[in-house]
C-alpha cells in the first residue's frame, strides 16, 4: 500500500479529498422544496412552433451548508499527511536509489566473479585437458615399453622352446638309434626263437599226429554213446509224456468230479420257490476259501426262463452249502468256480 502511494501521490491524495467530502455530505442536513420543471421541445420535423410537451419532472437540487473551517482544517491535516507522506516518498525513493546502486554494483560485482570463475573454469578445464593428455601420453608411452617387455620376453620364450626342441630332437634321434639297434637284437632273438619254434613245431605235429589218430577213434566212441545217450532221453521223455498225459486226464476227470460234487451239494440245498420254470438255467460264479467258506455268489449267462426269484434262490442255495466240497487233491483247488446250475 505504501509502495503504491509513493508510486501514485496524485492519486492518493484526490482518493483521500474525495473521502473527507463524502464524510462532510453525511454530516449535512438537506432541504427538499418541490418544484416541477418542464421542458418545452421542438420537433424540427413537425414544424409546429408552440408545440410544448411536458417531459418529466426534475427533483430540485439538494443544497446543503459546509462548514469552511471544518473543510479548511481537513485541508491542512491532509496536506500536513501529503507532506509527510511526500518526504517519506522522498526519503523511500532515495533509499530505494540506493538500494538500486548497491544492487548495481553488487551485479556488477558478481558478473566480475562470475566472469573470474568462468576464467578459472576455463582454466581448469584446459589444465584437465592438458593433464588428460599427458596421463594418454604416459600410458602410451607405458603401454610401449610393456608391449617392447612382451615381444622380448616372447623372443625368449621363442628362442627357450627352440632350444627345448632341438634337445628333444636329439633325446629322439638318440632313442630312435637305441631302438634301432634293440630291434636288430630283437630281430636275431626272433630268429632264433622262430628256429627253435620250427622245430617244436615239427615235434609236436608228430605227436599231433599220433593224438589225432587216439582221438579220432575217441570221437568215434563218443558218437556212439551219445546216440545211445539220446536214444534213451527220448524213450525217457516220450514215458514221461504218456505220465503227463494220463495225470492231465486223471485231473481233469477228478476236477469234473469236484466240480459236480459241488454242484451236487449246491442242488441238494436248493429250496424250491413257487413258479419256478423248470428249464431255468443259470452260470453260477462261486469264490471260496482253501477251507470252503463261500466269500461271495455271481449270477451269469442266465438263460429267458430264469426270473429273479430263481436267481435269489440259487444264491441262497450256495450258501447254504457251505463248506463246500474240497477237492480230492490239493493242486486240484480253484479259488473262483465256475458252473451250469439247474433246478
Amino acid at each position: 500500500m505504501i509502495g503504491f502511494m509513493v508510486r501514485h501521490p496524485v492519486a492518493t491524495f484526490f482518493s483521500i479529498l474525495l473521502h473527507v467530502v463524502l464524510v462532510a455530505l453525511l454530516t449535512i442536513e438537506w432541504t427538499e422544496p418541490s418544484a416541477s420543471i418542464k421542458i418545452s421541445a421542438t420537433n424540427s420535423e413537425d414544424s409546429q412552433p408552440n408545440a410544448v410537451s411536458e417531459v418529466r419532472q426534475i427533483e430540485p437540487l439538494k443544497t446543503f451548508a459546509v462548514d469552511a473551517s471544518l473543510v479548511q482544517e481537513k485541508l491542512e491535516k491532509i496536506r500536513a499527511q501529503e507532506a509527510a507522506k511526500k518526504q517519506e516518498s522522498q526519503q523511500l525513493e532515495a533509499k530505494t536509489q540506493q538500494e538500486r546502486a548497491r544492487l548495481k554494483e553488487l551485479q556488477k560485482h558478481q558478473k566480475i566473479e562470475q566472469e573470474k570463475a568462468e576464467k578459472a573454469r576455463k582454466q581448469a578445464i584446459q589444465q584437465r585437458a592438458k593433464t588428460e593428455a599427458e596421463r594418454r601420453k604416459t600410458e602410451l608411452e607405458r603401454q610401449k615399453t610393456e608391449e617392447a617387455k612382451r615381444l622380448a620376453k616372447l623372443e625368449r620364450s621363442k628362442a627357450e622352446a627352440e632350444k627345448v626342441k632341438a634337445k628333444e630332437a636329439r633325446k629322439a634321434a638318440e632313442l630312435a638309434e637305441k631302438e634301432r639297434l634293440k630291434s636288430i637284437e630283437k630281430s636275431k632273438q626272433a630268429e632264433k626263437i622262430r628256429l627253435l619254434e620250427e622245430k617244436k613245431k615239427r615235434a609236436l605235429e608228430k605227436e599231433n599226429a599220433a593224438k589225432a589218430k587216439e582221438n579220432e577213434a575217441l570221437k568215434k566212441a563218443q558218437e556212439k554213446a551219445k546216440a545211445t545217450a539220446a536214444l534213451q532221453r527220448q524213450l525217457d521223455e516220450e514215458a514221461s509224456a504218456q505220465r503227463k498225459a494220463q495225470k492231465r486226464k486223471q485231473l481233469v476227470s477228478l476236477r469234473e468230479s469236484y466240480i459236480s460234487a459241488i454242484s451236487a451239494k449246491v442242488r441238494d440245498n436248493w429250496r424250491t420257490p413257487a413258479r419256478i420254470s423248470p428249464k431255468a438255467e443259470c452260470d453260477l460264479q462261486i469264490i471260496q476259501t482253501p477251507k470252503g467258506n463261500v466269500t461271495s455268489v455271481k449270477i451269469l449267462n442266465c438263460n429267458e426262463f430264469a426270473t429273479k426269484q430263481f436267481k435269489v434262490a440259487a444264491e441262497k442255495a450256495v450258501y447254504r452249502s457251505e463248506p463246500l466240497p474240497k477237492p480230492p487233491v490239493k493242486e486240484l483247488f480253484e479259488r473262483k468256480i465256475t458252473f451250469e446250475f439247474k433246478p
